[in-house]
């Protein structure tokens, strides 16, 4: 009897001994899957902080390459303003608005850079809207709508845009039509930036967006002044109609336009003599866009907008876009 209570406090001992270690293993196994999956947490953060610096890096390098071209193009635009004595006109023949890439980058094998030049006083400055002492402005802009079949009161809503009162235009807005809106919103009463302000209370199809892109531009001034060696056609004859003149401007546009002085272009197109005020023979905004791509960095594209100073030459940025991409009919490569 003795020795069967011995067995059974043996027993008992045994029992425990066991219990005792296998909570002790689920415990070690508990650690462990934790310390595993926190191990795992810490290298797929670590993971993805790697990527998000690569990705940093390359954006950066990128983003180098882009300063690269528009200094290319400042240094372009302060030359030719230094060369203005032999050629004080600035038309599409000049060094300024070349597409060659004419600086070395190193460790760019197989990559592509596309630039083009735009002058801005080519087209229409539709800020221009805002100009109180503009007296054609408004006629030349509703003259190049309808040329195109654009809204009819795309003129007065844009100067109700950017003008700084509340007065509405007949067919423009303000404030008290747009709140109606869903979502409602305010006109800036500031000169425009970018031809998307415009989608807020202009419905431009895709094809009407393409035209204001080539002929309408957005420069930092109310002034209406476009260069003549350079002005698109269809500008330039919504100009004129804007005064009632009536003529075929082709000729004029097929020369080849290097006029030193709107004198010069004024003998020879007397027609010419109702827009003085607002003819120029060189400019001072220009945009360059481009695309830079670069094999295990990325593709960025950008479009930049310049203003050069008609009296010192100083080349400023004054916008800058990477929200649009470019098409490009050949990649060159560099």
């Amino acid at each position: 009897m003795h020795q069967d209570r011995r067995a059974r406090k043996n027993r008992s001992s045994s029992t425990r001994r066991s219990r005792t270690k296998g909570v002790a293993l689920l415990g070690v196994l508990a650690i462990v899957g934790v310390s595993g999956m926190l191990a795992y947490q810490l290298v797929s953060l670590q993971s993805v902080s790697i990527a998000h610096v690569r990705l940093t890096k390359n954006y950066d390098q990128l983003l180098a390459y882009t300063s690269g071209l528009e200094e290319l193009l400042s240094a372009r635009l302060l030359y030719d303003w230094l060369e203005a004595d032999d050629r004080p006109y600035d038309n599409y023949e000049e060094d300024w608005a070349s597409t060659d890439i004419d600086v070395e980058f190193s460790d760019v094998e197989d990559s592509t850079f596309n630039i083009r030049v735009f002058d801005l006083q080519a087209q229409f400055n539709a800020n221009s809207l805002n100009d109180p002492d503009s007296l054609i402005a408004g006629g030349a802009f509703s003259e190049l709508c309808s040329n195109f079949s654009l809204p009819y009161d795309a003129a007065p809503k844009i100067r109700d845009w950017i003008d700084d009162d509340e007065s509405i235009q007949p067919s423009g807005g303000e404030d008290f039509e747009y709140s109606r809106y869903d979502p409602p919103f305010r006109t800036p009463n500031q000169l425009a930036a970018d031809l998307s302000e415009f989608n807020y209370f202009l419905d431009f199809n895709e094809e009407e967006t393409e035209f204001l892109r080539k002929h309408v531009a957005l420069t930092p001034t109310n002034q209406l002044v476009v260069n003549i060696n350079t002005v698109s056609e269809p500008v330039l004859e919504a100009l004129l109609k804007s005064v009632d003149v009536h003529e075929n401007v082709s000729s004029l546009i097929g020369d080849d336009r290097d006029f030193t002085d709107v004198e010069s272009l004024i003998a020879a197109y007397p027609y010419m003599e109702a827009l003085r005020p607002n003819l120029a023979i060189s400019s001072n905004f220009f945009r360059l866009e481009g695309t830079v791509s670069v094999p295990n960095l990325g593709r960025i594209d950008f479009t930049t907008e310049f203003f050069r100073h008609p009296d010192t030459g100083d080349v400023t940025i004054y916008k800058r876009d990477f929200g649009k991409r470019h098409t490009w009919e050949e990649l060159d490569i560099y």
